[in-house]
């Protein structure tokens, strides 16, 4: 272990490695450690230099050090966590390696107020969208019911509206008051209110934005709920085949993308004993990571849904990483957690999705049942990329 503690220290601070000496003051320790819990952990080595130098740790002072970085992890940060504490011999010296997870409860925060997030080498105050971020990941709200600042309900397509209350809940707009239906679209989550201006939401204009030209309402107010399609001759990117991008509502936007791909789909073929056959175009597939793809991004994060198409392989890159406790692995074995649970609801009465986390296991498969096909699927650090390969 030694060696490779000296290995750490030699390649300096990192992303995930900060330095400290021994005296370090309680606010300062608990703000490195509120930024590591609030990005993806990382580890804070005590009695060792900005620099590098190991300048060890009195060996009767361990005990009592790692009661005081316990008592800082407690009563100095909210909420309260634990790391892994461990005294490590380097040579005639003494260090503590104070090892921080990526937190589960984020966001965190000093007893001060402070949020914080690890840039670099360094911590930073969160900017409002970052913090925004951390409390939509952690679920403490949600942005689908968001008010959209300078939106009206005239921006909505009032028809389609109509349509939607009159084949789920068999109503009828047509026969209320002007106060009581707008108070109905509200309850609904499909209008809400800044101050006393009534606006249409993320819900609202995601799914019933009305046409508009040059640009329609869901482009204006939410541009980033647009999906963008495009289709390259190889991976180089020089040469672009096709391209859309598609800015009208929901789910009539994921049928242009699909019939996109349908018609740049190259279709590959098998041979089954004596026969070759045909590999029919993936629709399903593709819709429903589409779908997946608008459910659950993060709409505080100001770029599209991207889909690439290449010659082997379309990709699916969706903002915004993964909600806490969710991993690929969970998602492979159908667990899901709602970022935007107003989003999935509407989804699921046009028969879009549905709340059981069925879409990446099914998906699977319907892989497996096809043949020559194959999903791969990328966590990163700011989005979410699914790749369906021809094999």
């Amino acid at each position: 272990m030694e060696q490779d503690i000296l290995e750490i220290i030699r390649n300096g601070e990192n992303s995930l490695v900060e330095f400290k000496e021994a005296s370090v003051s309680p606010q300062t320790l608990a703000e490195e450690i509120v930024a590591f819990a609030n990005g993806r952990g990382g580890s804070i080595y005590l009695g060792v230099s900005d620099a590098g130098t190991i300048l060890g740790i009195d060996a009767t002072r361990k005990a009592e050090l790692e009661t005081a970085v316990m008592n800082v992890c407690r009563n100095n940060i909210r909420p309260p966590l634990i790391p892994l504490y461990e005294a490590i011999r380097m040579g005639d010296r003494w260090i503590a390696r104070i090892t921080i997870s990526e937190g589960i409860e984020k966001p965190y925060q000093t007893v001060q107020g402070k949020y914080l997030v690890r840039a670099g080498t360094t911590k930073r105050l969160t900017s409002r969208e970052e913090l925004l971020r951390l409390f939509q990941n952690a679920r403490a709200f949600h942005l689908d019911d968001y008010p959209i600042p300078g939106s009206r309900p005239e921006h909505l397509d009032m028809t389609k509206i109509s349509h939607y209350f009159r084949d789920i809940y068999d109503l009828n707009l047509d026969q209320m008051e002007g106060t009581e239906r707008e108070r109905l679209l509200i309850n609904a989550c499909i209008l809400g209110r800044i101050q006393v201006k009534t606006c249409a939401t993320v819900t609202g204009l995601i799914f019933f934005s009305a046409s508009g030209q040059p640009f329609s309402p869901l482009e204006r107010f939410l541009h980033q709920a647009c999906i963008q399609f495009v289709a390259y001759e190889d991976d180089d990117m020089a040469a672009i085949l096709d391209r859309l991008d598609v800015c009208r509502a929901c789910p009539e936007a994921i049928d242009d993308v699909v019939q996109k791909l349908r018609i740049n789909w190259k279709t590959p073929s098998r041979v089954a004993g004596l026969r070759r056959e045909e590999l029919p175009f993936p629709a399903e597939i593709f819709r429903e990571l589409i779908v997946n793809g608008v459910i659950h991004r993060d709409y505080s994060i100001s770029s599209a849904i991207q889909i690439r198409m290449f010659p082997d392989r379309v990709e699916v890159a969706t903002p915004g990483r993964l909600v806490n406790t969710v991993t690929v692995e969970r998602m492979r074995a159908g667990i899901s957690v709602l970022r935007n649970p107003i989003l999935v609801k509407f989804m699921q009465h046009y028969r879009y999705a549905d709340q059981l986390g069925r879409g990446i296991p099914m998906i699977l498969r319907r892989i497996e049942k096809l043949g020559g096909l194959a999903l791969d699927l990328i966590a990163e650090e700011e989005r979410f990329v699914a790749v369906l390969k021809r094999l």
